[in-house]
């Protein structure tokens, strides 16, 4: 799954080179995908691309009775991890050909897409007949079938969710039987997330509202003094709220939204991927000498450069192209960016890390004291991308939304690397302290397409669901076809033990429990501040 945002921009789907590839291959692969980085490959026997149901559930048929596993995912996959990858030597699908809209209705305000079709493509046509989708992910290109198997989510507290998922009121699936199945009521709620493992996402119906306007307001804030007291107002108090955190220099910039009649005059765009190919060189020389420069001066240095990208407006005019100080445009077109080309974001070159995990929203405050105690427990830190990146949801209804059932805050840590991408991060040992104390402490619980490895540990415990989901998965595919190794860690078949190994902290597949786990030249500690997480110092 793809992130978002620039080093003028970045905030969403980034991958973590080096830290969580390579878990399988084969020697001679018939078919290859890979991620929007080439970090990661998958190596399928072979690849289908239908163009129906009926081939889709004639691929699913022929799997079954070959006793094959099937998993549906793009050859350049929008994920950190192995997510949306069959294991070696299986069936992939990938519905590239399935990318239209089935059924509209004006009266009714709902369209029907096929999975395949990208989420800019949809806004497009809604935009033409002033309808909207209630979603504020950041992102716009991912595919609606992508979006519901990971969960994709933006910021908001005022509507009813801030994921796709949940404005969803009917989904079509072809089953592990090569059945055509139509879910609503609760199984819509049990598929809703459904990390390909139910079946192949063919269609979905999706609930819309009438096209509107927001205006966005972009605001950096020179004392970070306070901020736990204040952070959830500030969520609750705007449409959507995106808030930047730089602990380390004692600085936050928020971007907030909030609707406007779609009478009102302006015509911005959120330019955040706008980068011009020798910003993206120089921003690889800056990442690359952050790395061998001594000591956290420069990477400090970045956060503050950084920072001051945040801290104005980032919207320009769609037609003069000028940046706008006070910006207003349609709702889609201020709240998803686009970037060059599908696979040209300023993130597929450049080699960046993010973390992201969601805690109950009433435990934020108390979150970030903490993390200022882990801070000042270590050396200097900063974080030179978006620092820590706050987004905010209501509760779920579906069993797997990171917001199932609860109202949550998104924490989203970034991080640079060097351009070879197979380096351990500068201070990573900081961002392992801060990741194990908010999956252990406040039970934290991983982005599904982001991350690394070692995040996933005891995830059936992080869900009140998750025995009603396997249930749901068994009557779905009672022979266990749409499955991959993703999956079998995620439920703990493939226990994450099994990852521990010579280096797998470096590679971001465990938390190490001897000196063995870590890099050459450190050794296997308790955490500074948080003594129940193990860091490579």
């Amino acid at each position: 799954m793809k992130l978002k945002k620039s080093v003028l921009g970045i905030v969403g789907l980034i991958s973590v080179i080096g830290l969580s590839f390579g878990l399988y291959s084969t020697e001679n692969p018939t078919e290859t995908l890979s991620n929007y980085q080439n970090s990661y490959e998958c190596h399928p026997a072979v690849i289908h691309a239908p163009r129906s149901v009926e081939e889709v559930q004639q691929v699913v048929l022929a799997a079954l009775n070959e006793g094959q596993k099937v998993m549906t995912g793009n050859r350049k996959f929008a994920s950190q991890i192995d997510a949306a990858c069959v294991g070696d030597g299986q069936v992939q699908i990938t519905l590239e050909n399935m990318n239209n809209i089935v059924a509209f209705d004006a009266s009714s305000m709902t369209v029907t897409v096929q999975g395949g079709m990208r989420f800019n493509d949809l806004n497009d046509f809604l935009r033409s007949q002033e309808l909207s989708v209630n979603m504020v992910t950041e992102l716009g290109i991912f595919t609606i079938g992508g979006m519901l198997g990971s969960g994709t989510h933006g910021s908001t507290l005022t509507k009813k969710s801030n994921m796709l998922a949940d404005y969803i009121t009917q989904m079509k699936i072809v089953d592990g039987l090569g059945e055509v199945r139509t879910l609503t009521g609760e199984a819509l709620n049990a598929a809703r997330v459904n990390l390909g493992v139910l079946g192949v996402v063919v269609e979905a119906t999706i609930q819309l509202e009438p096209g509107f306007k927001v205006s966005a307001d972009v605001q950096g804030y020179r004392s970070d003094d306070g901020l736990e007291d204040i952070i959830l107002d500030i969520a609750r108090d705007n449409y959507s709220a995106n808030i930047a955190w730089f602990p380390g220099i004692g600085r936050y910039a928020t971007t907030l939204y909030n609707e406007v009649p779609l009478e009102t005059l302006g015509n911005a765009y959120n330019a955040q991927a706008d980068v011009s190919d020798i910003q993206e060189y120089f921003f690889g020389l800056l990442f690359d000498a952050l790395h061998e420069v001594p000591g956290s001066g420069l990477q400090c240095l970045a956060t503050k450069i950084r920072y001051g990208a945040r801290d104005t407006s980032y919207f320009r005019d769609f037609d003069s192209g000028g940046v706008v100080a006070s910006p207003v445009g349609e709702s889609d077109r201020m709240q998803y960016f686009e970037c060059k080309a599908t696979d040209a974001c300023v993130w597929d070159n450049l080699p960046i890390a993010l973390q992201e995990i969601a805690i109950p929203l009433t435990q934020l405050p108390n979150w970030i004291r903490d993390v200022r105690e882990v801070l000042a427990s270590h050396e200097k830190t900063c974080f030179p991308l978006n620092g820590i990146y706050f987004r905010f949801g209501k509760a779920s209804s579906s069993y797997l939304g990171m917001n199932a059932g609860r109202d949550t805050a998104y924490l989203g840590i970034e991080y640079t690397l060097r351009q070879e991408g197979n380096a351990v991060p500068k201070n990573y040992f900081v961002n392992l302290e801060i990741e194990q104390m908010s999956i252990r402490k406040y039970g934290g619980r991983p982005h599904w397409g982001k991350n690394s490895v070692a995040i996933f540990e005891n995830i059936p415990e992080k869900f009140e669901k998750w025995d009603d989901f396997l249930a749901f998965k068994n009557q779905m595919d009672p022979h266990n076809v749409f499955t991959n190794p993703f999956w079998e860690r995620a439920k703990g078949d493939d226990g994450l033990d099994n990852y521990r190994t010579p280096g797998c902290n470096a590679r971001g597949e465990c938390y190490c429990e001897i000196d063995e786990h870590c890099e050459a030249g450190t050794s296997c500690q308790i955490g500074a501040w948080y003594t129940q997480a193990n860091i490579c110092k």
